[in-house]
């Protein structure tokens, strides 16, 4: 004298969740043998989710990721695919940099553009066949501001935006144009 009734609702419920369950496993397996057979592969550098890493190891089910901070994280498959990851080394291993470096005001900008793009254009961390390009970003409160742009490798990137840095600073001083810094004046009334 047993209902069959609750017997088939509980059947259709844990169906119901082995189902979900196992979609989720299915679905990062698939992603999975995607990701192996070209997408990526162990040593590419890769953005996803404002991560930066390096590419470990590949599994079935999860991707490893080795961070330029030193942390290692894993992501399932299934969220790589879904967080539109950049893979940096598919191309040509190099990534636009801009970088913002202020004169003094009265400089002669043509000269200043010059300069800096003389400076950056013979380091040998850029990629040469894209060049360098220098524009006036903005006339700031204590400074003229030019973005450099330029294409640097992605597995040097901090080191080669120091040397960049470096020689525009060395350049811009033997060049007697000045390099401002915020100032504030003080008034005291007696």
């Amino acid at each position: 004298h047993v209902s069959t009734t609750w017997l088939a609702i509980i059947s259709a419920g844990l169906s119901t969740g082995v189902g979900f369950a196992s979609k989720d496993i299915l679905e990062n397996i698939y992603y999975g043998i995607s990701l192996m057979t070209g997408r990526m592969k162990i040593g590419d550098l890769i953005v996803c989710d404002g991560v930066r890493g390096r590419v470990s190891s590949i599994s079935y089910t999860s991707t490893t990721i080795d961070t330029v901070d030193g942390s290692v994280i894993a992501f399932q498959n299934s969220q790589l695919f879904t967080k539109n990851y950049k893979n940096m080394t598919r191309n040509h291993g190099y990534e636009l940099h801009i970088l913002d470096v202020g004169v003094a005001y009265g400089t002669d900008v043509k000269r200043a553009k010059e300069v800096i793009s003389t400076a950056v254009a013979q380091l040998k961390c850029i990629d040469q066949r894209k060049g360098v390009k220098v524009v006036l970003k903005e006339l700031a409160d204590s400074a003229l501001v030019f973005k450099i742009l330029v294409w640097v490798n992605v597995f040097t990137q901090y080191v080669d935006d120091g040397e960049i840095y470096e020689a525009v600073y060395v350049a811009l001083n033997e060049n007697d144009i000045e390099i401002p810094f915020p100032q504030t004046d003080v008034h005291i009334k007696s």
